[in-house]
Parts: structure tokens; C-alpha cells; sequence
């Protein structure tokens, strides 16, 4: 059985008012509030404090809430949340920071192209000759080795056998 790829979880697509709210109505009802009963004079400030955050990092807060990361028993403030998810994200965020930087660092600069014009091959070659010329060749102590023999000049024998499976195989 082969393993399927790991998929990590989205964690870059914004959340929506609605799932923003509905996260919002499970806190309110799980945990007493410190705010006022109505929700509707404390809505606005909790979702001026949830702008720009994520659904994972909107549900991962909740959840983490839920386990108690507050330490506290009651509906976290709107900072409280926001820092909650923010404390979550934070991984994530700096991943992909991480990662735009290396993308930056080893991105080939598109100016730096070669030369390939005839005059920069003839300087290229001239260059190389100039320095082999620097240089002798070395002495050679020992004799070049045989080349192997060439047997494709050698008269093959073709069997029954072989015949019959080449003229299986033409037809």
C-alpha cells in the first residue's frame, strides 16, 4: 500500500464574516462573558479584531480555547482572541516568510545572460588557447591502451532457432 502525499492544511484563505460569527456565537455560548449580554453592542469589536485572519487560524483558536489555552474560564476579550490566533499562525506566517526570502536569495537575475554572439566565442577560444599555450602537455610514461576490438565487422552465424524467432517476430 503506497502512502498518499502530505497535504498541509490551507492556512492562507481569509475567513468569512459568517464563519467569523459562527466561531464567535460557540465561544458565547460555551463560556460566561465578561461583556454585555447583548452581543450585538460587543459584534463590531470582535470583528475589527478578527480582520485579516484565516479560517484554520480562526478554527485551530477556537479549538485551542477550548483545551484551555487562555487559562482563564470565560469568553476571551477580542485581543485575547486575536492574539490566540496570531500565536497560532505565527508558524505558518514565518514559513512563508522564510520561504519568499529563499526565493529572493537563489532567483537568477534575469539581466545576467551569456554571450553568445560569434565575437565572444572567438575572445573564449583565443583565451583557452593563450592558457593552454602556458602550459605544456605532459610527458606520457606509458603507451595509450588498445582499443577494444570491433566486432561489427565480424561475420555472425545465425541458427535455426534464431531464424525462426526473427521470422515470428516480422510476422
Amino acid at each position: 500500500m503506497t502512502n498518499p502525499p502530505k497535504i498541509g492544511p490551507d492556512v492562507s484563505r481569509a475567513a468569512s464574516e459568517a464563519q467569523k460569527l459562527a466561531v464567535l456565537a460557540c465561544l458565547f455560548a460555551a463560556y460566561p462573558s465578561r461583556a454585555p449580554n447583548d452581543f450585538t453592542l460587543v459584534r463590531r469589536a470582535y470583528l475589527m479584531s478578527l480582520e485579516g485572519t484565516t479560517e484554520w487560524g480562526l478554527f485551530e483558536a477556537e479549538r485551542a480555547i477550548y483545551q484551555g489555552s487562555l487559562g482563564h474560564p470565560y469568553m476571551p476579550t477580542p485581543s485575547e482572541l486575536r492574539r490566540e490566533i496570531d500565536r497560532l499562525t505565527k508558524p505558518h506566517l514565518e514559513r512563508q516568510r522564510r520561504a519568499q526570502m529563499e526565493q529572493r536569495r537563489y532567483a537568477w537575475p534575469e539581466e545576467l545572460g551569456a554571450p553568445h554572439d560569434d565575437a565572444a566565442r572567438a575572445r573564449i577560444a583565443e583565451g583557452f588557447r593563450k592558457l593552454r599555450a602556458n602550459f605544456p602537455a605532459p610527458a606520457r610514461t606509458q603507451p595509450l591502451p588498445r582499443p577494444p576490438p570491433d566486432y561489427s565487422q565480424e561475420r555472425v552465424e545465425v541458427s535455426d532457432a534464431l531464424r525462426q524467432t526473427l521470422r515470428e517476430k516480422q510476422s
